[in-house]
């Protein structure tokens, strides 16, 4: 009995062995093929003679995508609801650039209808490289979409002609910002919140102790906000051609307009002048084949997607030994690794070591795009940076939508910071935030009693209240805190610890207040913030090559992705096209995610926060 009990052990120990053989010389022959097709099939893309450079983005347009998982991307069925999609707005610019003395391309055609939105410095970004591309090659741009919503809009607004579906509209709505005030929760389930602050404007912590935007937020805000409404509507109004000021007019009366236009929005825009054309799909198809040409099969206009072109184009790629390093930092700033939606201080540090020690990188430029977060974690990305300045390389800041709080922070030390007139920038001032619930849980019958050898033990127990020496200590180390941030600010930027605070104390501004206040050097792009590093690095006669460093691969997933781009699989395009257009809904939708996500993202082993929550605007 034993005897066939062992046998039987055995065989299938043999079978799960010989399954597992089987399995594995299946996968090697797999990779032996995608290898053998890797490399006697060219499939490169080519930049066809004629063909119109499509820029159509996809999701969010941001500093620094995600990079995409190539197991994931081509064995999944993938969720485009589920998935958030992003665009990187650098290959766009790049795009535009190299089509602009490109004599291949004849004209730019944008569709907008698959983007959810982007941050105001980066829709005026692309839509001054539109404008740029029109001024410099004589070459037309087109704009198409069902409907525009504000973002979208400002990039069509530069096209020589836009068309939009008669179904649709121009959606402008202005600047705001309307934070969710949780205190009533809180106080319903009898939560206490402990909160620990310094500067009159800090008001991120206003959600967990007001119902209502405090006087002082209301002033802050309303002055940025009108900052970035201003530039909003002075851009599309010099697209258009619009007097000065026709926008706010015709906003303050939309309702009576709208009536003349028989309820018809699509028809509203083309009465204000804001489309050309209102035109349905195979209308304005068709006149853009009679300028371009038509597609292989007839059945559009002659075309290439930009991630296509980028890589059919790299002939057009600066090229110099002289690398001016570009570090993004995008989202919140937290401790640890982390992935491109986030700036992981051990990985962003990292980043400008790899930079430092690489004798091609003569400047260093850090582009922020973030609101901030753990203040540890900030100081932690500055210190990289000044170890790259001691070692006599320049570092540059160039600000996108949001630098603010924390994002101000790692920047601070720079030799020079340059901002859009609609970064939102400032925000210096740091909180804490503690939450218990001895009464919550008291009101379910659940108390807690004990001992400890001092003040301290267990002091900090979600299910004990804080004594007072304990918040004492915490208040007065988030103080020192504030005093680091005023201190580097002013070392950093030639002011006096007196004129910091003055400007600080948790207050946002815009770029081009913060210009004018002195925390922002000069007003520009990512271009000039380069050129400017070079410039500091005594580089002459644009003899350098701007080149971005992100987080790489690991040597299987680099060896997938060669693989598969070279036998014609897009492992972007799973996260990067759809056809689907996103409803304003969806948008919102995306936006509380986001928000949701960010909850999860407080990790300074200090608790102190360096953070602009009252930075998103809607």
């Amino acid at each position: 009995m034993i005897n066939s009990i062992g046998s039987g052990v055995k065989f299938i120990v043999k079978l799960i062995s010989g399954i597992g053989t089987v399995f594995l010389g299946c996968l090697v022959l797999l990779m032996l093929f995608f290898v053998w097709i890797a490399t006697s099939v060219d499939k490169s893309p080519k930049v066809p003679d004629g063909a119109a450079l499509v820029l159509a983005p996809s999701g969010f347009i941001v500093e620094k995508t995600r990079v995409p998982d190539p197991i994931e991307a081509i064995l999944e069925e993938y969720d485009y609801a589920s998935v958030e999609q992003e665009t990187n707005l650098h290959d766009l610019l790049e795009a535009l650039r190299r089509a602009t003395f490109d004599d291949r391309i004849p004209g730019v055609v944008l569709f907008t209808d698959g983007m959810r939105g982007a941050g105001p410095a980066t829709t005026h970004t692309l839509a001054k490289a539109v404008r740029s591309f029109k001024e410099q090659s004589g070459k037309p741009v087109y704009a198409v979409s069902t409907a525009y919503d504000q973002s979208d809009y400002l990039i069509a607004a530069q096209a020589d002609k836009i068309f939009v579906n008669n179904y649709g509209s121009v959606l402008l709505t202005g600047y705001g910002a309307y934070p969710m005030y949780l205190k009533g929760m809180l106080d319903r389930i009898d939560a206490n919140v402990n909160v620990f602050r310094v500067g009159t404007f800090k008001s991120a912590v206003e959600p967990y102790l007001r119902t209502d935007m405090s006087d002082a937020a209301k002033e802050a805000n309303l002055n940025w906000l009108g900052v970035l409404w201003d530039e909003y509507t002075g851009s599309v109004e010099a697209a258009r051609g619009l007097s000065g000021g026709s926008i706010d007019r015709n906003l303050s009366s939309i309702s009576s307009r709208l009536r003349s236009a028989n309820g018809n929005l699509s028809t509203l825009a083309a009465n204000e002048d804001l489309v050309d054309q209102v035109a349905a799909s195979h209308e304005w198809r068709s006149q853009l084949i009679n300028e371009f040409g038509a597609s292989g099969d007839g059945s559009t206009f002659y075309q290439i997607d930009h991630s296509s072109y980028l890589r059919a184009s790299q002939d057009l790629a600066a090229s110099s030994s002289n690398h001016i390093a570009v570090i993004v930092a995008r989202g919140e700033i937290v401790m640890g690794q982390g992935d491109e939606t986030v700036t992981a201080a051990e990985t962003m540090v990292q980043q400008i070591r790899d930079a430092r020690l690489d004798r091609r990188v003569k400047a260093i430029v850090i582009r922020v795009d973030s609101p901030g977060g753990s203040a540890f974690a900030s100081e932690l990305i500055r210190q990289e940076l000044v170890a790259a300045q001691g070692q006599g390389i320049p570092v540059v800041a160039s600000f996108g939508s949001i630098a603010a709080s924390g994002g101000y922070w790692i920047s601070a030390a720079a030799d020079e910071i340059w901002a859009s007139p609609t970064s939102i920038t400032g925000s210096i001032g740091i909180f804490g935030l503690f939450v218990t619930f001895e009464d919550t849980l008291a009101n379910v019958g659940v108390t807690t009693d004990g001992v400890g050898t001092t003040d301290f033990a267990g002091a900090l127990s979600i299910a004990r209240p804080l004594n007072d020496t304990v918040k004492d200590v915490v208040q007065q180390n988030i103080e020192e805190g504030y005093r680091r941030f005023l201190n580097i600010v002013a070392d950093g930027r030639g002011m006096t610890v007196a004129e910091v605070d003055k400007v600080a104390q948790g207050r946002v501004w815009a770029g081009k207040t913060a210009h004018e206040l002195g925390l922002v050097d000069k007003l520009g792009g990512l271009d000039q913030a380069v050129a400017s590093a070079a410039s500091l690095a005594g580089i002459n006669n644009d003899d350098y090559k701007m080149r971005f460093f992100i987080r790489t691969p690991d040597a299987f997933d680099q060896f997938l992705m060669t693989t598969f781009a070279t036998v014609g699989v897009d492992i972007n395009a799973a996260k990067s096209s759809s056809s689907l257009s996103t409803s304003h809904f969806g948008k919102l939708a995306a936006r509380l995610k986001a928000d949701a996500n960010r909850l999860m993202m407080f990790n300074d082993p200090m608790g102190h926060y360096a953070l602009c929550e009252e930075c998103g605007i809607q």
